[in-house]
């Protein structure tokens, strides 16, 4: 139920010396609330996930649904949802189908429908009896269209108020969704920069050419498959970009040599990675995560590793993580001293290596990205306008 539906009609302000009627005081906590909530959504799904649940929870709806628009395909999809009967993810509209495109293509703030005079263009859902609704579309402040808030509730009827909340809700969401667009942007650009710095290595060694990207795509790969979260697989694949950087240093008659190297030659070749660290510290605020997969992705279970030796646990977890991916692509690619394996003869060698070279548990999980006989999962991108 409304949290106005039975609340006392606004006050004269005059009446009250100009103090807040209850009815504002009611909206302005309310505002509140989904302000707070949408100041920790980080994606554009988790705004629209917030948006649909806060207006269930907070506009007492029965349900609430969030149709992206999509300007690739020139549709309106269901990518959120909250509430009874909703069931409609993934659910398409195409242009000028149904009330919510009627409300996005409309200058109104508001669309409102009465359950008992729905229109023609209407679309219904299935097994959901009527309801009266309210769609509210989300504009860019250049007016681009990014979706449409509905809610839908079969009493009361929505007030004025009700409908005033909904606007304002997406009028916060748009908020919301622009700062996410603006900080995926941000970081795409970065993400394009660190691609660069590891396609100029590339452009040295045409032997390890694709590496960068072959190591950054299995680390997305593995971190959802370990369940990192969103900041930890960012860094993992800050760190997959950047891992190599200081190779940069290596002179060409060690970085391409076709036989072994000598020990003075080895002792060169390991320092890139303290030479890649300090290169990487000098780009502004990089984590300290990223740090760590440049400096300690050849550190060994055992400890026989370098720079430091380090063991087990003490290596830190997205440096264990990188070492498989790492050495995996090494092994299944050609190299100036070696002919590349099969993808069953590396990962025979990487499960041979767990608990010697590899952590245990990351080689589990790395041989389960394996098991499907259908190939490698596709990568999967998500996009916010």
């Amino acid at each position: 139920m409304s949290p106005y539906a039975h609340a006392p009609r606004r006050a004269d302000p005059a009446s009250l010396g100009g103090s807040v009627s209850v009815d504002d005081r009611a909206a302005l906590g309310i505002l509140l609330d989904l302000s707070q909530a949408l100041l920790v959504a980080h994606s554009c799904s988790e705004v629209e996930t917030i948006l649909t649940r806060e207006s269930v929870r907070l506009l007492g709806t029965r349900y609430a649904l969030f149709l992206r628009y999509l300007p690739e395909t020139d549709l309106l999809r269901v990518t959120a949802q909250a509430g009874q009967h909703a069931n409609d993810l993934g659910r398409t509209l195409p242009r000028g189908q149904g009330a919510s495109w009627r409300a996005a293509l409309s200058q109104d703030p508001v669309l409102h429908l009465h359950r008992h005079h729905l229109p023609p263009w209407a679309v219904l859902r299935t097994g959901v009896p009527p309801q009266h609704l309210l769609y509210a579309p989300l504009r860019s402040a250049s007016g681009r269209l990014l979706g449409v808030l509905t809610v839908g509730r079969e009493d009361p009827p929505f007030s004025t108020r009700d409908e005033e909340l909904l606007v304002t809700f997406a009028n916060a969401g748009t908020v919301a969704l622009q700062r996410t667009y603006e900080t995926a942007r941000a970081a795409a650009t970065r993400e394009g920069a660190l691609l660069a710095l590891g396609l100029a290595l590339e452009a040295r060694d045409y032997e390890t050419q694709g590496h960068t990207g072959r190591t950054v795509a299995l680390a997305g790969r593995l971190g959802r498959a370990l369940g990192l979260d969103e900041a930890a697989q960012g860094h993992l694949r800050q760190g997959a970009y950047l891992h190599d950087i200081g190779k940069l240093s290596v002179s060409d008659e060690i970085l391409l040599k076709p036989g072994p190297l000598t020990p003075g030659e080895r002792t060169q070749m390991q320092r890139h990675v303290l030479t890649g660290e300090a290169l990487v510290r000098r780009i502004p605020e990089m984590p300290r995560e990223v740090l760590e997969v440049v400096r300690s992705h050849h550190e060994r279970w055992d400890g026989t590793g370098y720079p430091d030796g380090l063991v087990g646990e003490a290596i830190p977890r997205l440096a264990r993580l990188f070492s498989v991916i790492d050495v995996f692509d090494a092994l299944t690619h050609q190299r100036p001293y070696r002919a590349p394996l099969s993808v069953p003869g590396a990962l025979a060698l990487i499960r041979a290596e767990a608990g010697q070279q590899f952590d245990p548990g990351v080689v589990s999980a790395f041989l389960t990205l394996f098991a499907d006989p259908a190939g490698p999962e596709a990568l999967r991108g998500q996009g916010c306008l």
